[in-house]
């Protein structure tokens, strides 16, 4: 991936959202049918911070609250 971010534009921002639409979509459905796996593939490694910010940002753009959270996983 690339080291810094490409510059916003109406059209790639668009392009990165479906791309992730589409990710998020089809490992929920994968997970769902055939049971768990790891989100990244082998090798890849993916700054905690980049995980925190994606993570944060879908949850809030669906409704997702932190007690919900807790009870997913039973904290």
């Amino acid at each position: 991936m690339p080291d810094r971010a490409p510059e916003p534009s109406p059209g790639a921002d668009v392009a990165l959202q479906q791309a992730l639409a589409d990710a998020v979509e089809a490992y929920g459905a994968r997970v769902r049918e055939h049971g768990e796996i790891p989100p990244f593939p082998g090798g890849r490694e993916i700054a905690a911070t980049d995980v925190a910010i994606a993570a944060a940002a879908m949850l809030r753009a669906a409704d997702v609250y932190s007690f919900e959270i807790a009870a997913m996983f039973n904290v």
